[in-house]
């Protein structure tokens, strides 16, 4: 058994990234570019799958919401149980992304190591650019702002409640 040695990303591991070095068969380099693509275009369609699971979050608050003032006369006591499940739904959508931004953390810490044998290093390149405004907050990652409006909608349906709760009270 091989022993578990630390890479340069920090991570502990049995595996490392590259299987070969510069392979004496000349074909290296196509077939290191042809899965630096593959793995690029994967990335890609999580984002795409993370942008999907963000409109089914939006869209059932959006219902939930729209629903409950449409019916809030007939609601009555049951606002509460619409509050509780638009914060569940709301915690849900915030976990899904903090996941996504997990994996494509992970994934881009890989592609960057790709990179680091490519002639040009365009995400890594990209990123650093990205992150030299970061004091001056010129840039906010979009995972950021989307934990955000997450946490905003469980704020509302919190609201939600306390303004029945105090509109309750009035009335007795």
């Amino acid at each position: 058994m091989s022993k578990k040695r630390s890479t340069d990303t920090g991570v502990d591991s049995f595996v490392e990234l590259f299987n070969v070095d510069n392979g004496a068969d000349g074909e290296y380099d196509k077939r290191l570019f042809e899965q630096y693509k593959m793995y690029v275009d994967l990335t890609d369609r999580i984002s795409q799958r993370r942008s999907s699971a963000n409109s089914f979050f939006l869209t059932a608050n959006a219902a939930l919401l729209t629903i409950a003032s449409w019916f809030k006369d007939y609601f009555g006591d049951y606002i509460y149980l619409v509050s509780a499940i638009g914060v569940i739904l709301s915690m849900f959508w915030f976990f899904c992304i903090r996941s996504y931004g997990q994996l494509n953390s992970g994934r881009f810490t890989i592609i960057h190591q790709i990179e680091s044998k490519l002639p040009l290093n365009l995400f890594s390149f990209e990123w650093q650019l990205l992150m030299k405004g970061k004091s001056k907050r010129t840039y906010w990652p979009l995972a950021r702002v989307e934990r955000i409006v997450a946490l905003l909608f469980i704020a509302l349906y919190i609201l939600l409640s306390i303004l029945v709760m105090l509109r309750q009270c009035g009335n007795n």
